[in-house]
């Protein structure tokens, strides 16, 4: 399971979408992008930066406290 985050300097990070499956979660992020004009990555096994606006999937369980 995915979850989509948005990442930007400013705000930090703001879940848009969780527990996607993957085909579903790409299809959001590359959605999601697109309406606000900026980039997407698959962050599934690597570490998590905010540089700029970015759209970027994640493991849901990364995100587990």
């Amino acid at each position: 399971m995915y979850d989509v985050l948005f990442l930007d300097r400013m705000h930090g990070e703001k879940v848009l979408a969780k527990d996607l499956a993957h085909d579903d979660a790409c299809a959001f992020a590359r959605a999601e992008s697109q309406r606000r004009g900026v980039g997407r990555m698959f962050l599934a096994g690597s570490e998590l930066t905010t540089t700029g606006e970015i759209v970027v999937i994640v493991e849901s369980t990364r995100r587990a406290a």
